[in-house]
């Protein structure tokens, strides 16, 4: 690619990127919220401290599939910008089914989902801030 142009698909790239930082850290954030939550509810939470857990488990996802969005538009821009490239696995925040068969073993497998979310959400983040860092220096 040549001047004008671009430093216009850099500024789109770089634009793309900022929308799915976004999203993947209103995700990170509603995933802490799950976890607090998640530990409540191993301590003897109620069946309202599984819906609010579950409540922002649900939120979550909702950020990690518009970040999924955001991140294919962000591929999108960068495809053809030489030496850039991002490798980000997301995967899914899975609904658990410690909802109905609330107890202490389930909850510690919905804790353990929560942690798994958590670490790609946050990897995810690492790797868009790097190469939106990346850009930004071109």
């Amino acid at each position: 690619m040549q001047g004008n142009a671009s430093q216009t698909r850099i500024g789109a790239a770089i634009r793309a990127a900022n929308d799915a930082l976004a999203h993947l850290e209103r995700a990170a954030d509603l995933l802490d919220d799950a976890s607090r939550w998640g530990v409540v509810d191993m301590l003897g939470g109620s069946f309202a401290t599984t819906l609010l857990k579950h409540r922002k488990i649900d939120d979550a996802q909702d950020e990690v599939d518009a970040a999924k969005r955001a991140l294919q538009f962000f591929v999108g821009q960068i495809d053809g910008i030489e030496g850039v490239g991002l490798n980000v696995e997301l995967g899914g925040v899975l609904q658990f089914f410690d909802l109905f068969c609330d107890n202490v073993i389930n909850d510690l497998f919905a804790q353990r989902r929560i942690k798994d979310s958590q670490r790609r959400v946050d990897e995810a983040i690492r790797e868009v801030r790097r190469v939106r860092d990346q850009l930004c220096r071109m």
